[in-house]
């Protein structure tokens, strides 16, 4: 059986208690990032956690300028010497620090014991065919021959969703092709690989618009060999930035 890190992909768009310093009115706080959610936001002063209903949210657009601010007004002054301030919220995804804008990431997720979360069977499969699928082509020196060309379709008219169809399953099918060419060799050097974690049958590609013009979703449905039917969905952006 194979172990992979599990990669954590949809962002969440979360400022994720980030200290601020308070201004010298002392009931100010100015955020890095605009508030999408009022809802969102959590607030610690000294480690003690704030009720929303001792602060109210605003949100600023500068003059003469599109960039949003958002800001935390205490009802009171806080009176503590040098206060630790701590604040959590979502933003917007184009203002995102985490995704850019990309609205998705790949990075390590831990445990709350601080392990590290590991993918395994259907899933460790699942996440195999998400990294053939977004990792660029030729981006691995060591392995040029890995992943798709999708960024290469960027700038290309979505509104020709016909073209942008073919093209988008042609690279998918070939990511598919050599994620189940190296698994056929590592079943053969007699390596002992789970069922779950071997692809079975591609089921569908779809390729649909979504309410982003820059954006269409793919998704594949297929099996593993264990017999379980599995779908991955994949956000990709064809703005040219």
């Amino acid at each position: 059986m194979s172990y992979d890190p599990k990669l954590q992909n949809a962002c969440d768009h979360r400022i994720n208690w980030e200290s601020y310093a308070i201004n010298t009115d002392l009931k100010t706080i100015v955020l890095g990032y605009p508030i999408s959610s009022v809802k969102s936001v959590g607030l610690r002063i000294s480690n003690v956690s704030i009720s929303s209903d001792k602060y109210t949210v605003a949100t600023t657009q500068k003059p003469l300028s599109l960039q949003l601010t958002s800001s935390i007004i205490m009802s009171y002054k806080v009176k503590d010497w040098e206060p630790f301030i701590e604040v959590s919220y979502l933003t917007y995804a184009n203002m995102c620090p985490k995704c850019v804008g990309a609205k998705t990431i790949n990075d390590v997720i831990y445990t709350a014991s601080g392990d590290i979360k590991m993918a395994q069977k259907e899933y460790l499969l699942l996440q195999v065919l998400e990294k053939a699928i977004v990792t660029e082509i030729n981006s691995n020196p060591f392995h040029s021959w890995y992943g798709t060309s999708l960024k290469s379709l960027i700038g290309t008219k979505i509104t020709d969703l016909s073209f942008l169809r073919t093209k988008v399953q042609e690279q998918v099918s070939s990511a598919i092709e050599k994620v189940k060419n190296v698994q056929k060799s590592m079943v053969s050097s007699g390596r002992n690989i789970d069922a779950g974690e071997l692809f079975g049958q591609l089921l569908s590609i779809g390729v649909d618009p979504t309410d982003d013009p820059t954006m269409i979703q793919v998704t594949v449905v297929f099996t593993s060999q264990s017999g379980q039917t599995l779908e991955f969905a994949q956000l990709v952006d064809f703005s040219n930035l």
